[in-house]
Order: C-alpha cells, then sequence, then structure tokens
C-alpha cells in the first residue's frame, strides 16, 4: 500500500473488543441489530461480499457461514490481527485487509455485488468518502448495507429525562441539538472504554449516499429488546437510566420508551450506475 494509513483509535482496546465482541457480537449486535440486517440482506449465497469496519471478524464469520465469499477490512492492525488469529483457527475463507474505509487502494472497482458496515460509520471521521469508495468497489445494482446508531435517538449529547403531559409520566430523551454534525469522545460500556464518534443527521447520510450513485432502498428502526432490572441498593439513584428501575411504575414508564424510542438504524442502498 503506497499511502499511508492514519493512526487506529481502536488499536488501543482492541484486545477488550475481541473479548466483548468474540464469535457473536455484542448484545446489541445479536439480538438487536444483526437479526434486523439479515431481513434486508436476504439470500447471500455465493454474493461477494465486503465488509467495511469489520473489527474482529465475527461478522464476516457469520456472512460466510450463510454462503458468501467475504473480503473484510478494517483500520485496526491489531483488531485485523485477532481476526486473522481466529482465521487461522477456524479457516472459513475470509480475505482480511487492512484499509482505511475511505480509501480502499487494491481493491478492484465494482468487483463485489454487496458491501456491509455494521455498526461502524458513526465511529469514521471520513463517513463521505468511506462511501464513495464503497460504491466504487460495488457492481452496477450492488447493494450496501449499514447500520448506525439512530442519529436522532441515541447520540451522546443527548439525555434521558422525565417529563408530564397531561398529568401522566413520560421517559424520554432531550436532544438540544441535531442538524449540526460534531465529533466529540464518547464512553463506552460503564466507562471502560472511549471512542471518538461522529454525530451526522440522517440527512447527512443520505445525500452521502446520493452522491456516490447510491439510492436507498431500505430503511429500517430499531428498538431495543434488552431487559429490565431491578436496580439494586448499591447502583444509587437510577431515575434517568433507561434499564434500571426501582418501582413497578418506573419500569412501566421506561418499558414504553424502550418499545417506542429506536436506537439504532439501518440503511440499505442500490448503486445505481
Amino acid at each position: 500500500m503506497s499511502k499511508r494509513l492514519p493512526k487506529a483509535e481502536w488499536d488501543k482496546v482492541a484486545d477488550w473488543w475481541d473479548t466483548e465482541a468474540g464469535n457473536a457480537g455484542v448484545f446489541h449486535q445479536q439480538i438487536d441489530i444483526d437479526p434486523a440486517i439479515f431481513k434486508v440482506l436476504g439470500n447471500i449465497k455465493n454474493k461477494k461480499v465486503i465488509e467495511i469496519g469489520c473489527g474482529n471478524g465475527y461478522f464476516a464469520r457469520i456472512l460466510v457461514k450463510k454462503g458468501a465469499k467475504v473480503t473484510a477490512t478494517d483500520l485496526s492492525s491489531k483488531l485485523i490481527s485477532h481476526a486473522i488469529e481466529r482465521e487461522r483457527f477456524k479457516p472459513s475463507g475470509i480475505k482480511y485487509l487492512i484499509r482505511d474505509a475511505a480509501n480502499l487502494q487494491g481493491i478492484k472497482t465494482g468487483s463485489f455485488d454487496l458491501a456491509i458496515g455494521n455498526m461502524c460509520l458513526m465511529d469514521i471521521s471520513d463517513a463521505k468518502n468511506t462511501i464513495k469508495e464503497v460504491s466504487r468497489v460495488l457492481r452496477k445494482g450492488g447493494r450496501f448495507i449499514f447500520s448506525i446508531t439512530h442519529p436522532v435517538f441515541c447520540d451522546f449529547r443527548q439525555k434521558w429525562v422525565i417529563y408530564r403531559e397531561k398529568r401522566k409520566k413520560y421517559f424520554a430523551r432531550a436532544i438540544s441539538r441535531y442538524m449540526s454534525s460534531s465529533t466529540e469522545k464518547h464512553v463506552l460500556w460503564a466507562g471502560k472504554v472511549e471512542a471518538t464518534q461522529y454525530h451526522r443527521s440522517i440527512e447527512t447520510y443520505v445525500n452521502f449516499l446520493r452522491n456516490a450513485n447510491l439510492l436507498v432502498s431500505e430503511y429500517k428502526e430499531i428498538t431495543s429488546k434488552e431487559p429490565m432490572e431491578k436496580a439494586k441498593k448499591e447502583d444509587g439513584d437510577v431515575t434517568l437510566r433507561r434499564r434500571k428501575y426501582r418501582t413497578i411504575r418506573e419500569k412501566e414508564i421506561k418499558e414504553l420508551a424502550i418499545k417506542e424510542i429506536p436506537m439504532f438504524l439501518i440503511f440499505g442502498s442500490v448503486k445505481i450506475k
């Protein structure tokens, strides 16, 4: 590769992430996101697939089990090392490459039927050129499917709040900004890991797709199936925590919010020329 790759932030937490994701992905991927993605994908047997932001390769391995021929890329050399190690332990034919998603050097134009970005675009600084590169390596009629945290309802700047309307109490999300793109550090998994996230409006993603000759064909908003838990004394004040409750009434208003407020979003698109 002739161009020097940018530094991969996820190198710092690659070992931790490999353990977390394993061979099935983290909870939200297993329960909420991946089943919805596979409904969008349909039959992928013998399809040539490229995955960007593959991490430790767990999703690529699932794609292979479903009959796809997979090339998987990630900027983090350490995550790719974990993926290759798992491939050595149990060979599946996946080709792993260290690549910047915004510059897929050495990958032939029009060589894939399908491209996937599973929960990575909100972690990629140059989403615009990433989507252009994905379009470049797809054949005409090829599809790009990607999942992200929902830009409206699941953003690092938002807070859970309680408000009252017509004498009824509701659990809700409060946002102060949405249209403006921004970059901020985001603490993941109970403060264990800090990573950079990039907030973009849905309109921004749609425009990126359109400018890359990708026509939106699917749009799915996904609520979480993560179960509620009764708070323990050591949990402290859980009033504004989504999954913890102390009273039956608090449980009811939080369950309603979980059912009504989507946390993730899936785009499906087709390359039109």
